[in-house]
């Protein structure tokens, strides 16, 4: 990798953007555990929110080819071939050059089951909102606040406490740190930080600024040959003393109330995570960071690949599901929500959301401990609105769309779900979906997460927990299983 002025600029740009209710009427059966082949699930959030008509309905093309192909999979929109996404001649030019893999020859939907009328049918649609039900099964409207806690245990808390699992099983990715934090563990009085889940901001972290600051070296000249770059290397004796000396602090310091609500994690488990960073930052290549051969991104002059928040973000979740193979991991992208002000910039971003999950899933299915166990559920946090805002119009009359206010366009979604207990190839649109207090008829947001949480054995826990909240929970999409 040709590491240039523009990564570490670029690099500076990141560091500051990350600094900146009943139950059913008819159980059919309990979900309890034990009966299915899933021991890992990655619930993977289309952040920013994603309409049906670009994604599915292919109106302005084919967006999203490795998950869907080439031609609509719902009516209404595009039809025939959709042919490759429709940029306004005037964008092309002003922005770098997309690298993508050649998408599959055959969708992934072939390969799992596709529901293409899921309804968010409740709670705002807004991005922790949206994230929050994703991570947690539970319709809200918390604020958009670091400090923000739902009411109810998020997936983290309930498969950590129900299998008395580590910190290290429990991952929650996304480069946005900010109010995304709140979603690490709830409010809970019997879950809370205890059993939250590890939270990683790839461009928060795994920065190339930190060892250049700590270096002491303040300029860089990128022409010499053979430069050599700084690192900071790793030090376990180091590591170990500073941990003894934080526990004798630890162990001498009052609890405060405040305190129960905030992460821990053991010695054990902080050591495994600094020592799973250390790498990154050790690596005097600077390729641990993002490498060229994740080949999705975007082009520099030099030919080296600059990746997108959706890449980094994929890229370090395969690195933390080879190392750890985590029963769960949360993952959200966000790209997308370049649609505000950017409309050709979102088109672009689904091409590039969608190269990220079918890298995710060929890697998941290529690597021993979770291929053929591992439960992948992709879905859009929420949608768009049907109408565009007026920012940024181009030549094409298209212009920004923004999302909130709850019209359709917001609230109708779709979910991907892959896995060994997942029916193969078939693309469903089920109907008359009947549960207390459920107005939609159809499957729901909730739903695909707590079928998700029912083929790891917490059906029934996260039933119980959401029921005893007044919360309505999910029930199991019975049609996607195997």
């Amino acid at each position: 990798m040709s590491f240039s002025r523009r990564k570490f600029l670029g690099g500076a740009g990141l560091l500051a953007a990350g600094a900146a209710l009943s139950p059913l009427i008819k159980i059919k059966r309990a979900y309890g555990g034990g009966a299915f082949n899933t021991k890992h699930i990655v619930i993977l959030g289309i952040g920013g929110g994603l309409r049906n008509q670009e994604a599915l309905g292919m109106q302005w093309g084919a967006t999203m080819p490795n998950l869907f192909g080439n031609v609509p999979v719902i009516s209404g929109f595009g039809s025939g071939d959709a042919g490759a996404p429709v940029i306004a001649p005037e964008y092309a030019p002003l922005v770098p050059d997309l690298v993508l893999p050649t998408p599959r020859a055959t969708p992934l939907y072939t390969e799992g089951t596709l529901i293409t009328n899921l309804r968010y049918a409740e709670g705002a649609p807004g991005h922790l909102q949206g994230q929050a039900c994703l991570m947690s099964g539970y319709y809200n409207n918390i604020e958009n606040r670091a400090d923000a806690r739902l009411p109810v245990p998020t997936i983290f808390e309930l498969h950590r406490k129900q299998a008395d699992r580590p910190a290290t099983d429990a991952w929650y990715i996304s480069v946005v740190g900010g109010f995304y934090r709140a979603l690490q563990s709830s409010g809970h009085p019997q879950y809370g930080g205890r059993y939250g889940g590890t939270f990683l901001s790839p461009t928060g972290v795994m920065s190339p600024l930190f060892p250049l600051a700590t270096s002491g070296i303040r300029e860089l000249d990128f022409a010499t040959p053979g430069l050599q770059l700084p690192t900071v290397p790793y030090d376990p004796d180091q590591d170990a003393a500073v941990a003894r000396l934080q526990s004798i602090v630890d162990g001498n310091t009052p609890e405060y109330p405040y305190d129960r609500n905030i992460y821990r994690a053991s010695n054990a488990e902080n050591a495994a995570m600094q020592e799973h960073v250390a790498a990154y930052y050790s690596d005097p290549t600077y390729e641990a960071y993002y490498p060229d051969a994740m080949g999705i991104g975007l082009r520099n002059n030099d030919g080296s690949i600059d990746g997108t928040n959706d890449a980094l973000s994929v890229y370090h979740a395969e690195q933390i599901l080879e190392k750890f193979k985590p029963s769960i991991l949360g993952l959200t992208l966000i790209d997308v929500d370049q649609c505000h002000n950017d409309f050709n910039a979102y088109l672009r971003s689904q091409q590039v959301a969608d190269a990220c999950v079918a890298h995710l899933w060929n890697f998941i299915q290529s690597t021993d401990g979770l291929r053929n166990e591992t439960t992948l559920v992709v879905l859009p946090e929420h949608g768009r609105h049907l109408y565009y805002n007026g920012q940024n119009p181009d030549s094409l009359q298209r212009s920004g769309i923004d999302h909130g206010e709850g019209d359709d366009g917001d609230r109708n979604v779709w979910t991907l779900i892959l896995g060994p207990d997942v029916k193969q190839n078939q693309i469903i649109e089920p109907t008359g979906i009947v549960q207390t207090n459920r107005n939609s008829g159809t499957y729901e947001t909730i739903d695909a997460i707590y079928t998700a949480m029912a083929l790891l054995g917490h059906g029934d826990v996260m039933s119980d927990t959401l029921s005893a909240a007044e919360a309505r929970p999910g029930i199991m999409i019975e049609e996607a299983l195997a």
